[in-house]
């Protein structure tokens, strides 16, 4: 202990005020201080000949020989500081220990016996307490356990707000499932600094989970370094899948930056889209920023060979691929880069939403037939009620426009959740002044032999909301009712119908002509010129081939 830091560590007994000559560790930065003076004194020797965390050493070798040489430096090491070592918490010429809380042997690093049979032996929990001192006990050993996230799913669900623990067979069958893991858990293998590490990464829908690995020098077998996994958040799992792969391997890379920082990463992955998207530029902004962010890492992206090693078997296993596009595609499909795509639906279709506002109240509905025509149906709404009720109006109108039609077979899409789910039963009906709506509405569904309720968002809802909010602010009375509405396409200005001409050029002529020569063409006034000049930004001349620039930068 430094002279003037002695009297901060004085205290008071019945024989007298004493103080600390060492350094105790009942101080906050004991241990810190401790561990940079042992790097100071061990810093050449420190990750070949010895290791050392804190209080602990360990002299280490390959070889019997060269044991004892590493001793005597370390021992001459000590004796030339003046340390001194307990005899009593020493051991020496063991193949295997138990360090920090895990058994380091020859073969690797393996879970710690005595922590693996306090797991075996815990009772099915019954509270959420013994439920967190469960995942805990799970989360110390969590990189020996391949998609834990998966695996424990139930039972993170126990740990919910004003969730009740109620355990199931489902809760009961992943508890047993993890202890059956345990009893064979993995062997992990620290990483060898002279050959590159293989990370095996699967996304899916609501959870991410990886390997890192690396060939062994004997077998050539890839041995796993460490499993990793995570449940997406809720904002996360609404990602496209082009973005959800981007953020998880952003994820997996900072999380293991110890190991992934120094070392070659091959990534291999099936998700072709993974390697087409860092290998090109894009103009979303998340995306770019993972993109600088993998910059500092030197990764490789490989195809998937022969499984040499019982660890990569085992996490394939454990996250099977769901998608079988081939893995040398050269570009990902195109429904990769869409966020959502409703499915092609055959047969009726019939969107439906209400609007109330300050003008007045309207319903509006739109039956589309399986040849595409539309049947607009708007309703004004003389008495008072809620925007609840309004989708409850709403969806009735639209069911009974479809009895009208003699339709037995009806797709319902609504942009009100509460209706929607409140069909499905999905979600309980508390509203008193609901119930009467909910019940009539599950009669006039006993008219379809086929009707099921879909939620679609309101962007995607338009004509139906169009038609609300239209019979919402007319005044409409019994003499003067509107008939139904027809709507048609105009492919241009009203003027351009009166001259049907074809000059005989190409449509990009006018693009090719200012890229050209710089000039605008005659009669173009200073609209169509600032029109022309934006479009021609995404057009480049090569001699006299025209060219388009794609999303990608790729000249099309």
């Amino acid at each position: 202990m430094a002279e003037e830091d002695k009297i901060k560590t004085t205290f008071i007994t019945m024989w007298g005020t004493f103080c600390y000559k060492v350094m105790s560790f009942g101080l906050k930065n004991a241990e810190a201080t401790y561990q940079r003076a042992m790097v100071t004194l061990f810093h050449d020797m420190m990750h070949k000949e010895i290791e050392v965390y804190v209080d602990d050493m360990i002299a280490k070798s390959k070889e019997g020989e060269d044991h004892l040489v590493n001793l005597k430096r370390l021992f001459d090491r000590l004796r030339k500081y003046k340390l001194r070592l307990n005899p009593a918490k020493c051991t020496f010429g063991v193949n295997s220990r138990k360090l920090l809380g895990f058994v380091v042997s020859e073969k690797g690093i393996e879970v710690d016996p005595d922590k693996v049979k306090v797991i075996m032996e815990l009772p099915p929990p019954s509270t959420v307490r013994v439920v967190r001192s469960f995942l805990g006990r799970l989360n110390y050993i969590v990189r020996f356990i391949a998609n834990l996230t998966e695996k424990c799913q139930p039972l993170f669900c126990l740990l919910r707000k004003n969730a009740a623990v109620k355990w199931d067979d489902e809760c009961q069958k992943d508890f047993d499932t993890v202890k059956a893991y345990l009893v064979q858990s993995p062997v992990l293998v620290p990483p060898s600094p002279d050959r590159p590490l293989i990370l095996y990464l699967t996304v899916r829908r609501q959870s991410i989970g990886c390997m890192l690995g690396q060939k062994d020098d004997s077998s050539h077998a890839e041995r796993a370094i460490y499993y990793l996994s995570k449940k997406f958040t809720e904002g996360e799992s609404n990602y496209p899948e082009i973005e959800k792969m981007c953020c998880a391997l952003v994820w997996v890379m900072q999380r293991l930056r110890q190991y992934t920082l120094y070392h070659t990463v091959r990534l291999l992955s099936k998700a072709d889209p993974l390697k087409y998207l860092l290998g090109s530029p894009s103009s979303m902004r998340n995306v770019a920023k993972w993109c600088c962010q993998l910059t500092e890492y030197d990764i490789e992206y490989v195809s998937r060979t022969s499984m040499k090693g019982q660890a990569i078997a085992d996490h394939l296993a454990e996250f099977p691929i769901e998608d079988n596009t081939p893995i040398n595609s050269d570009f990902p499909d195109e429904r990769i880069l869409q966020v959502s795509d409703e499915e092609e639906t055959l047969g009726w279709k019939m969107y439906f939403d209400g609007a109330v506002n300050s003008t007045g109240s309207g319903i509006g509905a739109t039956p589309i037939s399986p040849k595409g025509r539309h049947f607009l149906v708007a309703v004004k709404i003389d008495f008072p009620f809620t925007n609840n009720i309004a989708e409850y109006e709403a969806c009735i109108l639209s069911l009974q426009a479809a009895i009208n039609l003699k339709v037995k077979e009806l797709k319902v899409f609504g942009d009100s959740m509460l209706t929607i789910f409140q069909t499905l039963k999905q979600w309980k009906t508390k509203d008193s002044k609901l119930v009467p709506y909910h019940e009539y509405l599950e009669e006039l569904t006993e008219n379809f032999e086929d009707i099921s309720f879909t939620y679609t968002p309101r962007m995607k809802n338009q004509f139906a909301d169009a038609l609300a909010t239209l019979a919402s602010m007319v005044s409409i009375t019994k003499e003067n009712l509107v008939k139904p509405l027809e709507f048609e396409i105009a492919q241009g200005p009203a003027h351009c119908d009166v001259i049907d001409a074809v000059d005989g050029k190409p449509w990009y002529a006018n693009i090719k002509h200012l890229l050209q020569t710089g000039q605008f063409p005659a009669f173009t006034d200073r609209h169509d010129r600032r029109t022309l000049r934006r479009i021609a930004t995404h057009f480049f001349l090569s001699g006299k081939t025209l060219y388009r620039h794609s999303f990608n930068a790729t000249l099309l």
